[in-house]
């Protein structure tokens, strides 16, 4: 099949492909304000929590929250802008998208019980200095609760790119 033949994606594919890269945009940006390890891009991200006061937090918080809340503007004024339909969804798009929405929410399950479990387990096994993620304080609760909503975003988005592709 040569370059010419592939189809072309849908809008649908091409929001969730913006998305995708909104989201994890976001979570390295959040993982690079609350956690220490490796420089990246002149910032460290790793998995040793670093302590903040609560208005540092807050501030990341809202940071981020307002990065992707323009980012995915940007997307919608992209397209509007290009006349292509942002709203229009049939039924294979609305049985997608639901299928979507599932793999999301099962995400964000196993990934509040890995939460939990690698709490419950730091403090049963008093935890090694070389295991750094410590999720008890204040700055990794906020961390692994915001990281539990942007992995289900990254998820979500991933199973339409797929769910898109395979259809």
């Amino acid at each position: 099949m040569s370059r010419t033949d592939t189809p072309e994606l849908s809008v649908a594919e091409k929001k969730a492909w913006a998305e995708l890269a909104i989201w994890i945009g976001a979570l390295l940006f959040i993982w690079m304000r609350l956690t220490a390890g490796v420089d990246l891009l002149g910032q460290s991200i790793g998995f040793t929590v670093i302590e903040q006061s609560a208005t540092r937090i807050f501030r990341a918080y809202l940071g981020v929250g307002i990065l992707a809340a323009i980012a995915q503007l940007a997307v919608w004024v992209y397209f509007k802008s290009k006349g292509e339909l942002i709203d229009f969804r049939d039924e294979r798009d609305l049985a997608i998208e639901k299928q979507a929405n599932q793999t999301a929410y099962w995400v964000g399950v196993f990934t509040a019980q890995f939460v939990i479990i690698h709490v419950l387990a730091n403090e049963a096994f008093k935890r090694s200095p070389v295991a750094s993620l410590d999720l008890t304080s204040a700055t990794g609760i906020v961390l692994a609760l915001i990281t539990i909503l942007l992995l289900q975003e990254v998820a979500r988005n991933i199973t339409l790119i797929y769910l898109y592709k395979r259809s």
